[in-house]
């Protein structure tokens, strides 16, 4: 199973299409706190076999006469834990997710399934994978970036969500959308943040050798 990305879009503010183009999920940033750095997120179910098809570049925006419902929110709050409401039960992160490890983009998480299983994020350097944490460690799920094809070094191809396995329960397929967003987001917010300190950190450099 693959959820296609809109093309130039980030998973936290696009539309995940079938491979037949079928709309299945809808994220968006609502909201953005520049103090603390945090934001909020939506993610909208677009339930599959209302006959609607969606083109590669619309990352935003509602459908024609596409029935959507709120599937799930989460709050990145900076300094204080992040929020979670999935299909209106509201969760605090410490209820939603156990972290573990330590790495450079963050700590992987490790969260309980509808189905019973025990799943775990783990970062990496671009490509987050999705692990049963179990002794096997069986794959779940991976995330493939876009590739341009620039240059024809890598085929042109679109960023995708892959679930392996499976049929898996809609629950759970559910779970390890809204879970992929929130671990993305979570990175681009670190990645963001250490680039204003990069930054803050050459100006205060600059301002000490100039003076």
């Amino acid at each position: 199973m693959k959820f296609i990305l809109a093309d130039d879009s980030t998973p936290f503010s696009t539309f995940f299409r079938t491979e037949d183009d079928q709309p299945a999920y809808r994220t968006g940033v609502i909201a953005k706190n520049r103090l603390s750095g945090g934001s909020t997120v939506t993610i909208h179910k677009l339930p599959l076999g209302q006959g609607a098809k969606i083109k590669p570049e619309q990352s935003s925006g509602d459908l024609w006469n596409v029935k959507a419902h709120e599937l799930a929110t989460f709050k990145i709050r900076g300094w204080h834990p992040d929020e979670f409401e999935v299909n209106g039960k509201a969760f605090t992160e410490k209820e939603f997710f156990k972290k573990s490890g330590l790495g450079w983009y963050g700590r992987d998480r490790i969260w309980a399934g509808p189905d019973g299983g025990e799943y775990r994020w783990k970062m990496g350097d671009s490509k987050p994978e999705l692990y049963l944490n179990d002794k096997e460690k069986t794959l779940v799920a991976k995330f493939h970036r876009e590739h341009s094809g620039f240059l024809g070094i890598h085929e042109k191809r679109p960023a995708c969500l892959e679930i392996f396995g499976g049929p898996h329960p809609e629950a759970l397929v559910d779970m390890i959308v809204i879970t992929f967003v929130y671990m993305e987001k979570n990175r681009a917010d670190r990645e963001e943040q250490s680039k204003k300190m990069a930054r803050g950190n050459l100006k205060t450099g600059v301002e000490n050798f100039v003076g």
